[in-house]
């Protein structure tokens, strides 16, 4: 499945145009939370950004939309 990682922040909403692909959505979450942290370490200028996961299911690669939910907060 292919899974999107969305970024929002004071700026506004960064979208993964890209994806990746993971077998499930545990592994997927994963990577969101690694973004997270990552974000995190930027310091103030990252630091009320949300890292959203979006998942399409049944699509192999390209760019498309699926519902989103808040995984990780940086």
């Amino acid at each position: 499945m292919r899974f999107y990682f969305h970024i929002v922040d004071k700026y506004g909403l960064t979208p993964d145009g890209t994806g990746c692909e993971y077998a499930d959505q545990d592994t997927a979450v994963l990577h969101a939370q690694r973004i997270a942290a990552e974000l995190a370490k930027a310091g103030e200028f990252c630091r009320s950004g949300i890292v959203l996961l979006a998942a399409v299911p049944g699509l192999a690669s390209g760019p498309g939309e699926g519902a989103t939910s808040p995984t990780a907060k940086a």
